[in-house]
């Protein structure tokens, strides 16, 4: 017998597969410390996403050279579906939104957008479009983001409505006259389509010389006369022309209003107003359209204040309504 057969205990294993198997065992090591570190950061992304909402970056089709183009208010829209783009952050959500109290003219939410009670008929509103069918088999909804998504289908096929109706009558509309067509089927859907109807209105102020923002109020306005009762019907406003003209200038200027805001706003990504942190309240300081600035001054509401912060002329003549006033002096300061 060798040495090496009578003492085969003592001898040394090989020194590469000892190496080898230390090197194994530090890789496993070392996934798992691969592994719990990525779960962190995958638990500390999912922690930072529901603390801080307002980081979501939303996406939009807003950027296009040529669809900001077509957001002129004279623009004639050849689509109306670009109008809802983006939802709740789309032009039509934030034109009726502020048309109806809920929105500012740069998109944020006012409390209104939460939910209050409709001061026509004591229903319950919720959402940009003041819902108020939440409540109901069919949609069972809660939140004002649902709100929202059931209401913009409902638009979205009245405005298809208006946009056949007016195509019939050979009637091409302007951004702000499309606007105001939406807006008026959000709040007295048989007065916009009914017939005659908002764009049969409008047609007649045009063919009576009236443009712009003249024949789309007539068109609001007359749009609430029932011919075969021959009056008025609009009791949430009082069944009187003075009040709904009132009522109809208010929301065609809030609309006017959203528009110039839009013009000035950058393109493309923006920032979800919903809630509130840090970063979004250093940035509320300087500015006037900010959810808690308006909180605090109770001027959301308030056209005059919003055309002198705007810079714009007045909209209605001095000593014709006091609360316009007040709100314009304020705005200028």
């Amino acid at each position: 017998m060798t040495s090496s057969q009578t003492h085969p205990a003592i001898a040394p294993p090989p020194p590469q597969r000892v190496v080898v198997r230390k090197r194994r065992g530090a890789s496993r090591e070392q996934e798992r410390l691969i592994l719990l570190i990525q779960a962190g950061w995958v638990a500390v992304g999912l922690i930072a996403v529901a603390s801080f909402p307002d980081l979501k970056i939303i996406p939009s089709n807003l950027d296009k050279k040529e669809t900001v183009q077509s957001f002129q208010p004279t623009a004639i829209v050849a689509d109306p579906t670009v109008l809802f783009t983006a939802g709740s952050e789309s032009i039509v959500a934030r034109a009726v939104g502020h048309a109806e109290g809920t929105r500012t003219p740069d998109g944020n939410r006012t409390p209104a957008y939460f939910g209050h009670v409709d001061p026509g008929n004591g229903v319950w509103n919720l959402g940009s479009f003041s819902f108020q069918h939440c409540r109901e088999a069919r949609y069972q909804c809660s939140t004002p983001e649902q709100a929202d998504a059931f209401q913009l289908k409902r638009l979205q096929t009245q405005t298809d409505n208006l946009q056949q109706r007016a195509t019939s009558l050979d009637l091409k509309m302007t951004l702000e006259e499309e606007l105001n067509a939406i807006d008026l089927a959000n709040q007295a859907p048989l007065a916009a389509l009914g017939k005659p109807g908002y764009p049969e209105h409008l047609q007649q102020a045009r063919k009576k010389g009236l443009k712009g923002q003249a024949a789309v109020l007539k068109a609001r306005v007359q749009s609430f006369w029932d011919s075969q009762e021959n009056r008025w019907d609009a009791p949430g406003l009082g069944n009187t022309e003075t009040k709904i003209r009132h009522d109809q200038n208010r929301r065609m200027l809030a609309i006017a209003r959203v528009l110039t805001v839009y013009q000035q706003q950058p393109r493309g990504k923006s920032v979800s107003p919903h809630h509130k942190n840090w970063f979004t309240s250093k940035l509320e300081a300087n500015n006037p359209y900010s959810f808690q600035t308006q909180r605090n001054q109770f001027l959301w509401w308030d056209a005059g204040y919003w055309d002198a912060k705007l810079n714009r002329g007045r909209q209605l003549l001095e000593n014709n309504e006091p609360a316009y006033d007040q709100g314009f002096q304020l705005g200028a300061k």
